[in-house]
């Protein structure tokens, strides 16, 4: 009885007191997504042009950067694929000429991104922007059967919950939310990680929600150790490829539907897995574009550059913003049945590439199919300190032999055609972001 009772007082007191402080109706939004994600794709996308007038009207009006590329514009006639792409890179070197005239006073929550790209970006993000992103996490989480107030397990420090400005409101909150934090930090060695993991089945949380690796690594221990653990209701991934190797390891561990998810507050995108591993995008906090080298918008199918644009983002607009990663488009309507725009699959950060000698690159996508059958690897990832040598770290479990070790070899050899010294190693230990995110390819050397 308790159980039910929880979530109902939680979300009345959300809606009730801590939105009206706050003054971002998160709670709200996530209720009203449902009615959002039935409406026709038609009223979605007029939706989506309503609240895109909106942002260029006062881009155009309140920020230099937007007021020069917009002067003597009518926004209602600006097509987005007029707008030049912009990155992390550009505003923080001209953050003046893109922050909004008087934006302090616009209320907004600092952020900051973990650092894959070896620098964070520390940038002020509106709290509207921040309430649809978070709904849409919500909206997402409920669809798994999580309840909002449940308890939830965080397994490290997913990104998606963190803000540089935490305060007594921020930590009320989450505790009213019923997040209980099993073993903070990203340290994922076998006792650190059998440790995370029971404290997380003593929890008894309904959803287990952290980074990919972290998750992967518990199972690992879990299995290693023969021991058994309540599972949740759910868990969902995020911040990291979920591997298809760590996706079988965690549902033989732990017995619990696993969701991926994929989103970034910068830019603003939000999207989860669905049952047949399709990544469906939020359409209420952005919209999303694929494009190519040449800056053309891809088709469905093909591999490019994720440019979002949010849909509510004042403070510091985020018009045709280059997240960093690279995705494929869905065709036509998911298998599942959901309606809108989804991801066919993320295929990793712009620099997750080795680069040839001859030129060529080769992609994070196809060095993960290098370790489809591998039984006995748990972790890998190939580090490129100059154009014509590759070393393969792997982290391997008992069974891993000359055999196993011969065949990855001669994969991997065969992928580089024999374009570079390759040198397998399982004694040099993983390289990890700031933010602790595992990384597959880490390239030393300038590839231009």
């Amino acid at each position: 009885m308790m159980s039910s009772l929880r979530p109902r007082v939680v979300s009345a007191v959300t809606r009730g007191v801590v939105e009206p402080v706050l003054r971002a109706p998160y709670l709200s939004t996530a209720r009203w997504l449902p009615e959002f994600f039935a409406w026709s794709e038609h009223e979605r996308r007029a939706w989506q042009r309503d609240r895109l007038r909106a942002v260029l009207g006062h881009a155009q009006a309140a920020v230099p950067f937007y007021r020069d590329v917009l002067a003597g514009r009518s926004v209602d006639e600006v097509d987005l694929a007029e707008l030049p792409v912009v990155d992390k890179a550009m505003m923080r070197q001209r953050m003046d000429d893109f922050l909004s005239s008087g934006w302090r006073g616009i209320p907004h929550i600092a952020k900051k991104t973990g650092g894959s790209t070896g620098e964070p970006f520390q940038y002020p993000l509106d709290k509207r922007a921040w309430t649809h992103i978070y709904a849409a996490n919500l909206y997402f989480w409920e669809g798994t059967g999580y309840r909002y107030g449940d308890r939830l397990v965080l397994l490290g420090n997913p990104p998606s919950l963190q803000s540089e400005s935490e305060g007594v409101k921020s930590r009320l909150r989450a505790h009213l939310e019923g997040r209980v934090v099993s073993a903070t930090g990203w340290i994922i060695d076998r006792e650190t990680s059998l440790e995370r993991a029971l404290t997380a089945g003593r929890a008894r949380g309904a959803l287990w929600y952290g980074y990919a690796s972290t998750v992967a690594a518990m199972a690992d221990a879990v299995l290693e150790a023969g021991v058994r653990v309540p599972p949740p209701m759910a868990i969902v991934t995020t911040a990291e490829p979920l591997f298809p190797t760590w996706r079988e390891r965690i549902e033989q561990a732990f017995d619990a539907p696993l969701h991926d998810q994929y989103g970034c507050n910068d830019g603003g995108i939000m999207s989860q897995g669905c049952s047949h591993g399709r990544l469906h995008i939020a359409e209420n906090v952005s919209i999303v574009e694929i494009l190519d080298d040449a800056g053309r918008r891809c088709r469905p199918g093909e591999e490019g550059d994720v440019v979002v644009t949010n849909l509510h983002a004042r403070t510091l607009p985020f018009l045709r913003y280059r997240v960093g990663d690279r995705a494929v488009l869905g065709a036509g309507t998911c298998p599942c049945g959901t309606g809108g725009t989804f991801l066919e699959r993320v295929a990793g950060r712009q620099g997750d590439a080795l680069h040839l000698p001859n030129g060529r690159r080769v992609s994070m996508l196809s060095l993960v199919r290098c370790f489809r059958d591998a039984r006995h690897v748990r972790r890998y990832q190939f580090v490129q300190p100059e154009a014509g040598l590759v070393q393969v770290r792997l982290e391997v479990e008992p069974g891993f032999d000359a055999d196993e070790r011969s065949k990855l070899l001669g994969k991997v050899r065969r992928l580089v055609d024999g374009a570079v010294e390759v040198a397998l190693m399982t004694d040099e230990p993983m390289e990890r972001t700031r933010g602790g995110k595992h990384r597959v390819v880490v390239r030393t050397f300038d590839a231009a």
